[in-house]
């Protein structure tokens, strides 16, 4: 997945900047596999349509969450306190 990706050169899915692809890891603004429906909510890992490019930084700011259009379409809906 990640050559796939790295080898795409696409911008971060996330924050929509360039990524620099020849950074080391571990640095906030490297290039990670970011999934969009995390696997921890049912995402499959290895497939190329749950897969984007993003920072690191950027995809630990969205940690394990899902955007607003694919939680919908996923049917995963948050309930907030005031709804309690």
């Amino acid at each position: 997945m990640r050559q796939y990706w790295r080898a795409q050169g696409l911008p971060c899915a996330l924050c929509g900047r360039a990524i620099d692809y020849e950074l080391p890891a571990g640095n906030p603004w490297s290039f990670e596999v970011d999934e969009k429906v995390p696997v921890s909510l049912g995402g499959d890992p290895y497939s190329i349509d749950n897969t984007q490019p993003a920072h690191r930084r950027c995809n630990q700011r969205k940690s394990n969450s899902i955007p607003g259009e694919l939680r919908q379409a996923k049917h995963l809906d948050i309930t907030h306190s005031r709804d309690w």
